[in-house]
């Protein structure tokens, strides 16, 4: 940059001089522009100024590249607010502290009686032989309780445990958190003896009607008619109230068929099955083909149940249900009516293997058996009726006869 320190403008040829008061001006306008660029070395000379600029220079460069990349910027300043507020929800919600306050409540409120209450189920279901340890802890805010084998190591249940006992374990704990729950609200159980022995259907009959008997509504669905009779005897024992239902499906109704007389098949007497069987026999009048496939199948199908009733007579009447098969009990008081004699033997012996040989058995062709028509069933089903009024009408008899040997015999005076 020059540097101008003075002024002398030279007239030119041909014009006049500049008025005086032109030249004071630009003497003056010099003398600014001098002590402007002695401003200007001075600020070259100056670091702090250059080091401001050079922030200010920073900064605009910034604004300009802020400028260029604003969508940018503004999507990643959306993600941090979200990111934030996250994290914000997550601590709002955090379980840590509600886990611990549930652990404090449990184990102060619940934990002792509801331990007892599952000892005293485990003792009731006959699981005493096993030694098992409770355990509680709070996950996620959710309270938890277990109960497992006792060992050194941990092991899972059903590592150890056979499924009768599991399935017993499960439904001791049941009981036990029901009960220790302290309301009298209705259970509903289905089919609670799966795969449970004897002794322990009949311990879980008596639980479940000893929770009925403390005035707790008790409803059990199940297929299993041990445990049917076992809650129908201790509910007698008990003097409690039953009412049973039965479900069923036909071809015609569906499934799904609620009645209370309607028993199934395995559960009727004698009786009931030869109504039953009487009822058959009226559905095949319109019947004219004796010798199909068709009425083949019906035949094996009537002398199945036929055989089945007879089997269930010998059970029921003539050995005056003393055992019964869905029945744990051997009634020996039931004895007294109990009179099988040769022809008993004989009659049982050759309906049985006439129902038998038409029931599906596969003979040979010298052998095969002409297919009965239903006048002939019909026969047949009478002999059954017949044989059972005739067998228990000698039962009764024979029972008054030996009642009179329970009592001493009257003296006579000589």
């Amino acid at each position: 940059m020059k540097r101008f320190n003075r002024l002398n403008p030279r007239p030119r040829r041909g014009r006049s001089k500049p008025k005086a008061s032109l030249a004071g001006k630009l003497s003056a306008t010099a003398t600014e522009l001098d002590a402007e660029a002695k401003a200007f070395d001075a600020a070259v000379a100056d670091d702090s100024t250059r080091a401001s600029d050079r922030t200010k220079l920073s900064e605009l460069q910034d604004r300009r590249r802020l400028a260029d990349g604003l969508d940018t910027v503004l999507a990643r300043l959306d993600d941090l607010v979200q990111v934030r507020r996250l994290e914000q929800c997550r601590k709002a919600v955090e379980t840590g502290p509600i886990s611990r306050q549930i652990t404090t409540l449990r184990r102060s409120l619940v934990m002792k009686k509801l331990t007892q209450a599952i000892d005293d189920e485990i003792e009731n279901l006959d699981l005493t032989h096993i030694p098992f340890q409770i355990s509680d802890n709070s996950t996620e805010g959710q309270s938890v309780f277990a109960v497992g084998v006792k060992s050194e190591a941990t092991v899972a249940n059903n590592k150890v445990l056979s499924e009768g006992e599991q399935h017993a374990l499960a439904l001791a704990c049941f009981l036990a958190e029901a009960k220790a729950s302290g309301s009298m609200h209705g259970l509903i159980i289905d089919d609670p003896v799966s795969s449970l022995d004897h002794g322990r259907i009949r311990r879980v009959a008596s639980r479940l009607v000893a929770e009925a008997a403390a005035g707790r509504q008790i409803i059990v669905f199940t297929h299993n008619i041990l445990l049917y009779n076992e809650l129908v005897d201790a509910a007698a024992r008990s003097q409690l109230p039953v009412l049973r239902n039965f479900m069923s499906k036909t071809v015609s109704d569906g499934f799904g068929l609620v009645s209370e007389t309607d028993e199934p098949w395995l559960l009727q007497s004698v009786t009931k099955r030869i109504e039953t069987l009487r009822q058959k026999l009226k559905s095949y009048n319109s019947i004219n083909d004796f010798t199909s496939d068709a009425w083949r199948a019906i035949v094996i199908d009537f002398y199945a149940a036929l055989r089945e009733t007879w089997e269930r007579l010998v059970e029921e009447v003539l050995l005056g249900k003393v055992i019964e098969r869905f029945n744990s009990d051997v009634k020996t008081q039931s004895l007294k009516g109990v009179s099988v004699t040769d022809e008993d033997y004989a009659t049982v012996f050759h309906a049985m293997k006439r129902a038998s040989e038409r029931s599906g058995h596969d003979m040979a062709a010298g052998r095969a058996v002409v297919l009965p028509k239903p006048a002939e069933m019909k026969a047949d089903l009478d002999e059954l009726d017949t044989y059972r009024a005739k067998a228990q009408k000698r039962a009764a008899e024979t029972t008054k006869t030996r009642k009179a040997l329970e009592k001493p015999r009257k003296a006579t005076v000589a």
